[in-house]
């Protein structure tokens, strides 16, 4: 007997982020007007490493992003196009050989596949907290990605400022963690650029303010986790215990060496 039945039920759906670290995909069906996740996926691809200096993937990186679109495609048969979507964010936006992969990937994967913008993608980030998380009032979510940043503020299912940076853990890593050492410097390099990018948003976020701020990336639960594992029992993030988390990493002297309670394995780099 299989583990679970291929054929979708009547109001399924499936979501697919192609994301410049990890692809995921979450199956949800729709019961009395809300969304319902009974299923998700996620496989790290690291895909962001694999974009060289000329802005294109190299083959190792396209094949491991074709192999997940092919355990997700076993699990889609029998979904309909139209109950299928599938996105591309900020690495295949920057990829000079972006159609190439696509490409490669109608043959694995059935499905159409759009390169949104990094605006959009923030938009669609808000509307699934607003699908998935109770908290009421205005919020701030947050998704730092392997390759760029999205910040939105909004309230009911209406997001008023909307906003991608091109900033990720990856990225960032890569530029300011070069060889993947850790010290004062590096640190200090990274966040000047950091504030760099947001400093031109910074005042109109401040003056439309929010009730409550939510992270919605595995980066942002990397650091809950570990924030748990340290004590904190709410997981709470704020600048005081960012500043304790800078200080725990600061103990290792590279990402190799990175070894924390409550930090998944592939995640330190």
């Amino acid at each position: 007997m299989p583990i679970y039945d291929k054929s979708p039920r009547p109001q399924e759906f499936a979501a697919v982020d192609l994301g410049s670290n990890s692809f995921h995909m979450v199956i949800a069906r729709v019961v009395d007007g809300a969304m319902q996740i009974i299923g998700r996926l996620k496989q790290r691809v690291h895909l962001a490493d694999g974009l060289g200096a000329d802005n294109k993937l190299s083959e190792e990186a396209m094949e491991r992003g074709l192999s997940c679109l092919s355990l997700f495609a076993e699990r889609l048969q029998g979904f309909s196009p139209s109950s299928v979507c599938i996105v591309g964010t900020h690495t295949l936006r920057q990829a000079q050989n972006a159609a190439d992969f696509l490409k490669r990937a109608e043959k694995v994967i059935p499905y159409p596949i759009e390169i949104i913008s990094g605006n959009e993608e923030a938009r669609l980030i808000f509307m699934g907290v607003e699908h998935t998380q109770p908290e009421k009032g205005r919020k701030l979510v947050i998704d730092i990605g392997g390759g760029s940043t999205e910040l939105v503020i909004g309230e009911n299912f209406e997001p008023r400022l909307v906003e991608s940076r091109r900033m990720g853990c990856v990225s960032f890593a890569q530029l300011y963690f070069p060889g993947g050492v850790i010290n004062k410097e590096n640190f200090q390099r990274a966040r000047m650029a950091a504030a760099q990018k947001l400093e031109t948003l910074t005042w109109q976020y401040r003056i439309q303010g929010w009730n409550v701020a939510m992270g919605a990336s595995g980066t942002i639960k990397a650091a809950h986790e570990v924030l748990l594992a340290l004590g904190e029992k709410d997981g709470f993030i704020t600048p005081e215990r960012l500043d304790k988390l800078k200080s725990e990493v600061l103990k290792h002297r590279s990402f190799t060496a990175l070894r924390r309670p409550g930090l998944a394995d592939g995640r330190s780099a």
